[in-house]
């Protein structure tokens, strides 16, 4: 493994320039990287400490500044706004501050505002990066290589941003990387997360133009929307294009460096089971205890195999040894994790779910399954706490031939809740498949349901519950969403439509080649929270006031009434949003 390219970005936000040899501090990064970040209005800055990068004018929100061009020798800087403004360059020096002030005039002359703040140029020593302890950003180009084969769009490695263009690692390899400490030379740099994207990765840096939508490739093809990783400097020294990378193992100082996060990392198979009922079952060990840290039953995992392939799979449970799954082999993504042996290493994220035990369990509840559904109810009941709160629990379980070990194992589960409130019902559609009707009986006076199944028995339980009176608002219901490769086609015959945010008093008109709504809001200087971006957490969940919208790739995640997810959501008219 080494350095193939080196770029440093100057100017936050702005584009970067290629460097060959460039000395890399510890606590720092690269020698003028990010050496200054220009304020977009909505914060009063401090005096140039580090700042969250929502505080600045940037790619992400700013798709223009792409079209600029930078060139530095630390500590000066030259600046050119794009050609149409007719502007001569600016040189400054990032020691000066009537040089700073100069150069923020120059950079407001061309830049709108987005708040009623004054605005500067701030100088930031150690860098104004993403991430406040990361001071380099690795990228691995088989990476973004693969993600332009499975799109087929162009996805340069440059459109990422990263310090550090890496050669010699596979693709997905670099989050491998996580924890350990590389050495270039003297330096010394600990890998310590791997790099979400924002809609700064649509703009092609060869055209300067908008003409994909990155974080929507990343989700759809990958399944996450990482690509690259972040690293802290530990030890001085030069790095060079062709310098050697070598992997010298974890160290305690990197350790406290990594933060608990969701995002993919290589977890390994402990132990495997294969059942007579076509299931296969997987313990993974999550090297950073993550998923013992963040998990709550009722939650799931994403797997993610290098094809690339992704499903999501119920979390049955979690313990000192790892997680569990079970995956019913069916399909290509279920055969090839069926096909891991004890030791491999598989790709996973998450966990990720809102249905989990304390939000679903109320005081009278069913829980209605169908084949691998049963892993929901698994997970579901893995509080035991909440499950013996519950006045009355109904579990209803369907499938063909004689009882799985999965409801074997569930039957268990039962029984150590030593409660009585808690009833089951197993029904076997060798000879028969039951109705809406047959199922409304069963619910009894169930105030609310969790459903898992496929697709048509959700639909037939959905009836149910409206036969039994319960409203759609007390269904809990988890249908995973699956790959596509042409998501983009899916928005093609939406018209345009007006978004108006009443809390921001924003408006805009959405259009269909701005994807799914969170991009376009992010696009308008917006932030809704977001996690996943592929409709599987519910963190991006805002509400809709007015209009309605459509989702061309239903999301797995609970919403609740009112509630519109919006990294799945595109307008089917004019929408008012809550934020």
């Amino acid at each position: 493994m080494k350095i193939a390219q080196m770029f440093r970005f100057p100017i936050k936000g702005l584009p970067g320039e290629v460097v060959t040899s460039v000395d890399i501090s510890k606590g720092k990064g690269l020698e003028g990287d990010r050496r200054v970040a220009f304020g977009n209005g909505t914060t009063e800055l401090g005096n140039g400490e580090w700042e969250s990068c929502l505080n600045f004018t940037i790619l992400k929100n700013n798709k223009s500044l792409q079209k600029w061009e930078v060139h530095s020798k630390p500590p000066l800087i030259t600046m050119t706004a794009p050609a149409t403004n007719c502007a001569q360059p600016l040189t400054f020096d990032v020691g000066n501050q009537r040089d700073l002030d100069e150069a923020g005039a120059y950079l407001s002359r061309f830049l709108p505002p987005q708040g009623p703040n004054p605005r500067k140029l701030v100088s930031a020593p150690q860098g104004m990066f993403d991430s406040r302890l990361s001071g380099v950003s690795i990228i691995n180009p088989n990476t973004v290589a693969e993600l332009s084969r499975v799109s087929g769009a162009d996805m340069d490695p440059r459109r990422f941003r990263g310090n550090l263009l890496v050669e010699g690692l596979p693709a997905f390899a670099e989050y491998g990387l996580i924890g350990k400490v590389l050495r270039i030379g003297k330096a010394r740099i600990a890998i310590t997360k791997s790099i979400a994207r924002c809609s700064a990765t649509s703009v092609n840096p060869h055209t300067t133009e908008v003409d994909t939508n990155g974080p929507r490739l990343l989700a759809t093809h990958f399944g996450h929307i990482h690509c690259g990783i972040y690293g802290t400097v530990l030890e001085s020294g030069k790095l060079e294009t062709g310098a050697s990378i070598e992997i010298v193992g974890e160290a305690t100082d990197a350790e406290d460096l990594v933060p608990v996060k969701l995002s993919p990392r290589f977890m390994t198979v402990v132990r495997k089971e294969n059942y007579d009922t076509g299931v296969a079952e997987l313990l993974l060990q999550d090297p950073f205890k993550w998923m013992q840290k963040e998990y709550e039953p009722g939650m799931h995992l994403r797997i993610h195999l290098p094809d690339p392939l992704w499903r999501n799979y119920t979390i049955t449970s979690v313990d000192d040894q790892g997680a569990r799954i079970a995956v019913r082999i069916q399909g290509d993504a279920s055969q090839k994790i069926s096909q891991l042996n004890e030791g491999d290493q598989v790709l996973a994220s998450g966990p990720y779910g809102v249905l989990t035990s304390a939000k679903v369990l109320g005081s009278r509840t069913a829980i209605v399954s169908a084949g691998i559904g049963i892993t929901t109810t698994l997970g579901v009941l893995g509080d035991a706490t909440a499950a013996r709160s519950s006045q009355r629990l109904r579990i209803i379980h369907v499938e063909r031939g004689r009882a799985s070990t999965l409801y074997s194992r569930l039957e268990q589960v039962v029984d150590k809740l030593s409660t009585a409130s808690i009833s089951m019902k197993r029904v076997d559609t060798t000879s028969v498949r039951p109705d809406a009707v047959e199922i409304a009986r069963e619910l009894g006076d169930s105030q609310s349901v969790v459903v898992c199944g496929p697709v048509e028995f959700t639909k037939m339980v959905f009836e149910a519950c409206e036969r039994a009176g319960i409203p759609t608002s007390m269904i809990h219901s988890e249908i995973f969403a699956s790959p596509t490769t042409s998501l983009e086609r899916l928005f093609e015959n939406y018209p345009p439509a007006e978004v108006s945010c009443r809390d921001s008093n924003k408006k805009f008109t959405w259009s269909a080649n701005a994807g799914v709504l969170l991009g376009a809001l992010e696009e308008h200087g917006l932030e809704p929270a977001s996690l996943c971006r592929a409709g599987s957490c519910g963190e991006c969940a805002v509400k809709l006031l007015a209009g309605k919208v459509s989702y061309p790739l239903e999301p797995s995640a609970r919403m609740e009434p009112g509630d519109v997810l919006t990294c799945m959501a595109v307008p089917a008219g004019d929408v008012e949003l809550g934020m």
